[in-house]
Formats: C-alpha cells, structure tokens, sequence
C-alpha cells in the first residue's frame, strides 16, 4: 500500500466524518439522518487521524529541509482556519482557540525539528555532562509544542501530537515501531469509545501494509491533497448554507 493510497483512504474518511458533523448534527431526525448514521460516519472518521500522523512522521523523516515542510503545514493550518470554524464552530472565526488539524500536525513535526536540532547541538557522544542536558532540554522543548496544542485547542490536542513524536522516535520505517506507537495512542485517544477504538486500529493495519513506495506522485497532486483540506470544508460549508437552510 503506497502513500499515495493511504492519502486517499484517509481523505475519504475524513470527508465522511466532516459531513457527519457538519451537515448530519445540526439535521439529526431529518429524513435519512438517523443518530446511528450520524455515529457511523464519525466512527470512520477515526480512520483518519492515525493515517495523517503517520505521514507527518514518515514525512519528517523523508523531507530535506524540515523549515519548508513547517512552513507548508503552518500555512495549512492559518488557510483552513476559516473554514474549519465556520464548519464547526458557528463561524466565530479564531485563529487562537478551538483551532484545526494543521495545527496539531504543525506542532507534531516542530518536535521532531526540535529532537533533530538537539540532537546535532547536544547528543551524538558528547560529554555525559552535555548528554544530561540535552536529555532534560528535550523534556522541556518537546513539553511545549503539546501544550500549544492543548492552549490552542487543537485537534487531537496534546495526545495528537505526542502521537506524532512517538512514531517517528520508534521509527515510522518499522512496522514494529509505527504498529506499537499507533496502538498506544489510539488507545489513549479512544479507551473511553469502543466503536471509535475499533475504527481507529483499522487505520493501524493499513499503515502495517504500507510498501514504502510513493505510488502516484507529482506536485499537484501533493498540493492537492494539501488543499483538499480547506476545500472539502469550503464544499460543506456551501452546502450547508444553499441545500440545508
């Protein structure tokens, strides 16, 4: 299974979760709008997130230059804010609270900016003196980040992004490693949702599948699946406006 189908399978989930929260709940009882598709849809949106992180793990790994690989998903994240909180939010648009999956995924790729930089100041056979450091600078870098996360109420939240710097340090090319980091954070994210746990380790055993391999690739279909982000959101939010009210 290469990225380019993972990014599919996740986009498709996502699009079903979104129009499950977007359009289906403020429509409950409508015809054809029953709570328990309400709930299915949001159950395969759990498919997503773990796809996305897993990327962004495996993306910090592969690009080479991790200032250019923030700055996309920051500018990801400030785009689709607007419509994320019109989608979500009664369109009470702040940049700064209860703010979109970007942010989650900017701040999980800034620890890893951040292990990689101390790593090269401080680690690598330094003195044990420098080594304790280093160590306790991590702590303290990588603390800030998730709680960024959590003051700025992003998606996923703090767990989110420790999600994402928990795969890329037991490695996102290991499917041991990635199998283990998604499982421990799914099981933080979900313990309380049987149905959304369920869902959330089917997206496990499709990243398992993973081949390594891009598939399908060009920049604009990696732009594309960039801006299919706020797009979809857009595409909801219009249809929520002409077709439901």
């Amino acid at each position: 299974m290469s990225v380019f189908v993972l990014k599919i399978i996740a986009c498709a989930a996502m699009l079903i979760d979104h129009f499950g929260a977007a359009i289906m709940l403020p429509n409950l009882g409508e015809p054809g709008f029953g709570p328990e598709i309400y709930v299915l849809t949001r159950s395969v949106g759990r498919i997503a997130f773990p796809i996305f992180a897993y990327l962004i793990a495996q993306g910090c790994v592969h690009t080479k230059n991790i200032g250019k690989y923030l700055a996309r998903l920051g500018l990801l994240a400030i785009v689709s804010e607007p419509f994320f909180d019109m989608a979500f939010w009664g369109g009470d648009i702040n940049f700064l609270r209860n703010t979109n999956i970007f942010y989650t995924l900017f701040l999980g790729a800034a620890t890893v900016a951040i292990l990689e930089k101390a790593r090269e100041a401080f680690g690598n056979g330094k003195p044990l003196s420098t080594t304790i450091f280093y160590g306790t600078f991590i702590v303290g870098a990588l603390f800030a980040p998730a709680m960024a996360a959590y003051a700025l109420g992003a998606d996923y939240s703090f767990i989110g992004v420790g999600i994402i710097f928990l795969i890329y340090i037991l490695r996102p090319e290991s499917r041991f490693g990635r199998t283990i980091a998604l499982a421990i954070g799914m099981a933080a994210l979900y313990s309380h949702n049987i149905n959304y746990l369920m869902f959330s380790f089917v997206a496990i055993g499709l990243i398992a599948l993973y081949n390594g391999k891009l598939g399908t690739s060009s920049p604009a279909i990696k732009w594309g699946f960039y801006f299919f982000y706020p797009a979809h959101l857009a595409a909801l939010v219009a249809a929520r406006m002409f077709i439901f009210q």
